[in-house]
């Protein structure tokens, strides 16, 4: 059968489907998904996906279609008491299907009720351990290893930023990354093989001086092959000044394939709102020796940042800098509604500024028309950069 699947056995109304690496149980509308421990990974049912991070973090995401035909998504973080009854209910249909089932199904729905709410809790503190939080990734990075090779953002001052105002900007040590991968795999256990590759945090590895950095990669891959064969970054616009070309190709060639660009607006009047550093020129710059060294790239880009006043500007410069990128169909760029952050200070400079933030609703309309215009400009993948969909 495609894909690793394994015989369907079916139990009244439960179906339940082997992969090498996953067990997926259907009851009615409700889907449940196992990792090979056992651990919940997510449940769907009709317009609502509840999805289980790393740290036992679970966020549900409903879809909402009114009856002008629109769509559209909220997010919630489920409470303590949510998660737990949430558990009770997907335990129950677990036992219900464990009665009838036999083999290596029973095996692995043995597994799956080994788990309750207060062990699978016990996640938060071991993650804790390994980890500080991991705060954003790209969305095709959500099933890499996460390395934090560096913590926090180098630079941490983009007024629509907040992802690492928790933490100070700090280049591990050698034996701090050696201690962080043990750690990595202590926690990870079987499931690293559940994982694709390796995403070197936090903010811009890239600025990690070029020696450290391919010296941090060979230990990174001493230590999690075979995911380790490629690797993905963030990069922010002016991450490549110190680096050679000579550099970047070999960076690339020990094993960094995906760059991921924080480009944001082509507009330098939006990036100076935002305080991003460098200018638009300077991230062509950036992405053309990015490309020229082999790299595939993706590029960020904020839709409904900078207010009503700033739209048309925002949108006529991105376009012409999209123009100047050399994107083939093997890189993406990225459409990210713009999220208020909690830092005061983007409303703080808008509100001087007489300026007009759009509305959720407002912004939603913003992506659509981004998405179309921008689909016909580049041959590159055009696709959804949700923030709010975000979980480790």
């Amino acid at each position: 059968m495609a894909g690793g699947d394994r015989p369907v056995a079916m139990q009244s109304d439960i179906t339940i489907r082997r992969q090498s690496r996953t067990l997926q149980v259907q009851q009615g509308s409700q889907f449940l998904l196992f990792d090979t421990t056992g651990r919940l990974l997510l449940t769907s049912e009709l317009g609502r996906v509840v999805r289980r991070g790393l740290n036992h973090r679970m966020l549900e995401v409903k879809v909402h279609r009114e009856t002008d035909g629109q769509i559209w998504r909220s997010y919630r973080d489920l409470t303590e008491q949510d998660k737990e009854a949430q558990l009770k209910a997907i335990t129950a249909v677990i036992r219900q299907a464990y009665k009838t089932s036999a083999g290596a199904d029973r095996d692995w729905l043995e597994r799956v009720l080994q788990w309750s709410g207060s062990t699978l809790a016990l996640d938060e503190t071991a993650f804790r351990k390994v980890y500080k939080p991991v705060s954003i990734l790209p969305p095709d990075q959500y099933h890499s290893v996460v390395v934090q090779v560096a913590e926090g953002c180098s630079y941490n001052q983009c007024l629509f930023c907040d992802f690492y105002r928790d933490r100070p900007f700090h280049i591990k040590s050698l034996p701090e990354l050696a201690e962080h991968l043990q750690g990595i795999r202590d926690f990870f256990g079987e499931r690293l093989q559940d994982r694709s590759n390796v995403f070197l945090g936090d903010g811009n590895a890239l600025v990690i001086p070029t020696t450290r950095l391919l010296t941090m990669m060979d230990l990174i891959q001493q230590n999690l092959n075979p995911m380790s064969d490629t690797m993905a970054a963030f990069m922010d616009t002016f991450s490549l000044e110190r680096k050679s070309t000579e550099e970047l190709r070999e960076i690339h060639r020990r094993g960094l394939d995906v760059v991921y660009v924080g480009l944001e607006s082509g507009a330098d009047e939006v990036r100076n709102l935002l305080k991003k550093q460098g200018t638009a020129s300077d991230a062509v710059e950036e992405v053309s020796k990015l490309k020229e060294t082999g790299y595939r790239v993706g590029v960020i880009l904020l839709v409904g940042v900078g207010g009503k006043e700033m739209g048309p500007i925002h949108v006529r410069e991105t376009d012409r800098v999209l123009s100047q990128l050399p994107l083939t169909p093997a890189d993406i760029v990225y459409l990210s509604p713009f999220v208020l952050p909690k830092n005061p200070a983007y409303i703080q400079q808008m509100h001087e500024m007489g300026m007009t933030p759009y509305s959720p609703e407002e912004v939603q309309q913003e992506w659509m028309g981004w998405q179309r215009r921008i689909s016909s400009l580049v041959t590159a993948k055009v696709t959804l950069y949700s923030i709010s969909e975000h979980i480790y």
